[in-house]
C-alpha cells in the first residue's frame, strides 16, 4: 500500500489546488491504512475521475528492476513482433506480476486478475473490507508499468471496470489501457 506521504506528493506534482488538498488528512497515523483508505475516499468526493486515476497509476507498487526484469527482457526478446502477437507470446513469461490480458478490438487493452485481491496490504484488512475503486488505481499503475516493459508501450489507465475489492469478491479486477 502507497503511504500517505507518497499519495500527497503525487498529487502536488498533479498540481491539485492546495485548497483541495487541505481537506485530506495526510498526517493521522501515517502506518494505518484506514488513514489511507479515509485520504482515497476524500479523494472520491473533491477529484475528477481523470485526476484520480492519474494520481493512483502513479502510485503502481512492484516497479523495481527485480520485478521488471522478465517483462524487459521478453521485450528485448520479441521486439520485432506487434503488441498482439506479443500479447499472445505473453504465457512464456514466469512471473507472479504478470495478470491476463487481451488487445480489444477498439485498439484498447483489457488486463485483469482472476480470485482475490492481488493488493497484499488489502488483504491483510480485517474482512470485509469496504474499499473505493479509485484504490485499485494503484494496482493499476503496477499493471501499467508491467505491460509497458513488455509490449514496449506507453499505456494509460483509462477505466477501472471492475474490483474484487469494491464489488465484495463479486467481480474480478479489471483494468482498461489505452495504447499511446
Amino acid at each position: 500500500m502507497p503511504s500517505l506521504k507518497q499519495l500527497q506528493k503525487h498529487m502536488e506534482k498533479q498540481k491539485i489546488p492546495s485548497d483541495i488538498m487541505a481537506q485530506i488528512d495526510f498526517e493521522t497515523d501515517r502506518n494505518n491504512p484506514c488513514s489511507f483508505i479515509s485520504a482515497i475516499d476524500k479523494m472520491d468526493e473533491l477529484l475528477t475521475k481523470e485526476q484520480r486515476l492519474s494520481i493512483m497509476e502513479q502510485l503502481g507498487c512492484c516497479k523495481t528492476p527485480k520485478v521488471t526484469a522478465p517483462f524487459r527482457a521478453f521485450r528485448q526478446k520479441y521486439a520485432d513482433k506487434t503488441v498482439e502477437e506479443k500479447i499472445n507470446l505473453m504465457d512464456e513469461i514466469n512471473s507472479a506480476h504478470k495478470p491476463p490480458c487481451h488487445l480489444n478490438s477498439d485498439g484498447t487493452l483489457s488486463v485483469y486478475w482472476n480470485g482475490q485481491c492481488p493488493c497484499g496490504a488489502i488483504n491483510k484488512l480485517p474482512k470485509p473490507v469496504n474499499v473505493s475503486i479509485t484504490y485499485c488505481g494503484c494496482c493499476g499503475g503496477h499493471v501499467r508499468n508491467t505491460f509497458q516493459h513488455t509490449l514496449g508501450v506507453k499505456l494509460q489507465l483509462k477505466e477501472i471496470v471492475s474490483s474484487v475489492i469494491s464489488s465484495g469478491g463479486k467481480e474480478r479486477c479489471e483494468f482498461l489501457f489505452e495504447i499511446i
